[in-house]
């Protein structure tokens, strides 16, 4: 379980080896056992001691900016597992394995997107051929990328997944109410409504990724696709490529179900931002959507916990002999 605090003047302690809200009159206790992690944003205070009980129980705690963009986390200083395995992702980095993994990410991110379209066109009976023009484009780069085998250069990868991420979103843009329709993706600050919906997803989904790369042993900070510069978690920008679906699938539902108002965000300059309004209606539906069963090798696992179990796999697959084979790893098919 998750906690967001986004509400301003909110007070987080600890009470009786329990963490203690206080807004106001309201007081809310809640076992750290139930807990993963805490998210908090905008002006909430939070305790020495409740984060001295959120250490003691490996829960981290998250600190987000008005965009819903991690800008930093307080957990167990302990890294995950052992070294041997970013020793692995930095040979990983400097050679065709890294590449190989990358277009791996990328591959499952444009499958993801093809099934999702697929998934919203059945949902729509008759209107199979406006679909079919994005997917074929879609299909179309991951094909070429498929049959590149590790040939291919970072900038190159970059490239095929932007044409894909143009023709995906086009079609998204085109089924949200007229009033919703936006031009491509804004990201900071966003442009519309629902790039700001989005944007904040993507920042709830950052914070998940990266959690799961440190519990793996992985380095957040050696990628095999994002360029390493200084202070950015390249690992992170990768690894969340094939999950991105998990946010996006959140954002379309929240404005085809017509969830969505216009109090739910603010416009100043050209620039749409969730208000306090808004934000706890897109932290319950994205929540509630990385919290539902799917099917993930043949069991039933709620879909944030599947970013985690990938993350290992991806530890595994370094750390195993390419000559005896490296273990299989993104098996995300849940449509």
């Amino acid at each position: 379980m998750q906690i967001v605090i986004n509400t301003p003047g909110t007070f987080l302690t600890q009470k009786d080896e329990c963490f203690r809200l206080k807004h106001k009159d309201k007081v809310f206790d809640i076992s750290p056992l139930k807990l993963e992690s805490i998210v908090i944003s905008n002006q909430a205070m939070i305790s020495t001691q409740a984060i001295a009980l959120a250490l003691e129980h490996n829960i981290d705690v998250i600190f987000l900016d008005k965009y819903g963009d991690p800008v930093g986390r307080v957990w167990f200083s302990k890294l995950g597992s052992t070294a041997l395995i970013r020793r692995k992702q930095l040979e990983a980095a400097s050679h065709g394995l890294g590449i190989r993994l990358a277009i791996q990410m990328i591959t499952q991110k444009m499958e993801n997107q093809v099934r999702f379209l697929k998934k919203l066109m059945y949902a729509r009976p008759g209107k199979s051929s406006f679909f079919d023009e994005f997917i074929a484009r879609i299909e179309q780069s991951r094909d070429d990328l498929e049959s590149k085998q590790g040939d291919i250069s970072p900038g190159d990868i970059m490239g095929l997944e932007g044409t894909a991420g143009r023709a995906y979103f086009q079609c998204i843009s085109r089924i949200l109410p007229e009033k919703y329709q936006f031009d491509g993706r804004s990201r900071r600050p966003a442009k519309d409504p629902f790039n700001a919906v989005l944007n904040y997803c993507y920042g709830m989904l950052y914070s998940i990724v990266e959690k799961a790369c440190i519990l793996s042993g992985l380095d957040p900070y050696i990628g095999f696709l994002h360029a390493d510069n200084y202070n950015k978690k390249s690992l992170v920008f990768d690894l969340i490529e094939p999950f991105r679906v998990f946010a996006e699938q959140t954002a379309v539902y929240l404005f085809t179900g017509k969830k969505m108002k216009d109090e739910y965000w603010d416009s100043r300059e050209g620039a749409v931002s969730l208000n306090q309004k808004g934000k706890p209606v897109v932290v319950e539906a994205m929540n509630k959507h990385l919290d539902e069963g799917v099917r993930y090798r043949r069991r039933n696992v709620k879909r944030r916990h599947i970013i985690q179990h990938e993350a290992h796999r991806l530890a595994n697959k370094l750390l195993s002999d390419e000559k005896m084979g490296r273990s299989d790893w993104l098996e995300i098919k849940e449509f």
